[in-house]
């Protein structure tokens, strides 16, 4: 079994109940496309939408489970001039994993839009 992580989606399902926290944790449903409509399917179109607003801009399309992948892959994006933005841009320092909404290349470097954190461990992440 994967070593847990603590997501912004689990965060919240802990919120609102942690035995729904635990089940997601331990007894994972097995992923199913998002029903027409739902909230998911309209975040997921959301994210397809956005990056049309960004000629030529990369996803990074490792999964969660591919972290070093994803942070190799921003890493060689980040160095190409020619990419000016970075979808699901992957970030690590330590035990935190970061994946970036939308990473903008400026003039003066980059910026960055949205975001989620991913600490190992079962408990929320320390500021």
């Amino acid at each position: 079994m994967a070593t847990p992580h603590l997501t912004k989606s689990r965060y919240l399902a802990g919120l609102q109940c942690l035995r729904r926290l635990w089940l997601q944790v331990h007894e994972p449903q097995d992923y199913e496309e998002p029903a027409a409509g739902s909230p998911l399917d309209v975040g997921l179109e959301i994210g397809r939408k956005a990056q049309l607003l960004f000629p030529g801009s990369v996803l990074v399309e490792e999964a969660p489970w591919q972290h070093a992948d994803a942070v190799a892959r921003t890493a060689a994006l980040m160095q190409d001039p020619s990419v000016p933005a970075i979808f699901e841009a992957a970030f690590g320092w330590q035990d935190l994993r970061v994946r970036v909404d939308l990473l903008e290349r400026h003039p003066d470097g980059w910026g960055a839009a949205g975001g989620q954190e991913q600490r190992r461990g079962e408990g929320p992440p320390s500021r």
